[in-house]
């Protein structure tokens, strides 16, 4: 009797394991909660959403639509007929967290919050540092302790991750494709401001002129 139990417990062991294996659990990555207003970025910075949406990275996605931008995608040798709004490879660096807990084919709520280059893709996840902020409320948030947590601000490492020779869309096809850190930050992120209570970030002083 004993051994028939261990035979049935062994199987159903296997069997579990297996099912595991072929329907593994979406795992969430840590970080990203969008830019919906209610919860994520646009709650306490809806003046740099609303400036962001007018931008090339606020309508990113715009471009992977067919017939739009044919005569670049030609060039770059895609198919200007075809829908990349699919395609991972354009995904990657078109949409916010996309294969680590943001943008996700198939789900309506994380297409909406996670669709363009947002917030997110620049300053990295922010659940990672919304605990500081909630932590100080509405006193000065010290500045080196939101980077401890996460906090990026847009640094030149984090636009090469997209803007690099691996894009069809790159210096090789044509020079104004390489990037140009400056612009990108002035002009397709979002309006900057200077902060009443913080003094500029060193280095960072050509934003504000």
């Amino acid at each position: 009797m004993r051994s028939t139990y261990l035979y049935a417990f062994v199987f159903l062991s296997v069997v579990c394991f297996g099912i595991v294996l072929c329907f593994p659990v979406p795992v969430e990555a840590s970080g990203y909660m969008g830019h919906q207003a209610k919860k994520g970025c646009t709650k306490c910075h809806g003046k740099q959403f609303k400036s962001w949406q007018d931008t090339s990275h606020g309508k990113a996605m715009e471009s992977l639509k067919p017939g739009v931008k044919k005569e670049a995608k030609t060039k770059a040798k895609l198919d200007p007929d075809k829908d990349y709004t699919q395609d991972k490879d354009c995904l990657k660096c078109h949409t916010t967290g996309y294969s680590k807990g943001g943008y996700s084919p198939g789900n309506n709520v994380k297409m909406e919050n996670f669709s363009n280059v947002g917030c997110e893709s620049c300053h990295g996840g922010g659940k990672d540092y919304m605990d500081v902020k909630k932590k100080y409320r509405k006193k000065l948030i010290p500045r080196q302790e939101m980077i401890d947590a996460g906090m990026l601000y847009g640094e030149k490492e984090v636009c090469e991750k997209c803007h690099n020779n691996d894009s069809p869309f790159n210096a090789e096809l044509d020079k104004k494709y390489a990037l140009d850190y400056k612009k990108v930050l002035k002009k397709a992120t979002h309006e900057h401001k200077k902060l009443k209570k913080l003094p500029i970030r060193k280095g960072s002083e050509w934003l504000y002129e």
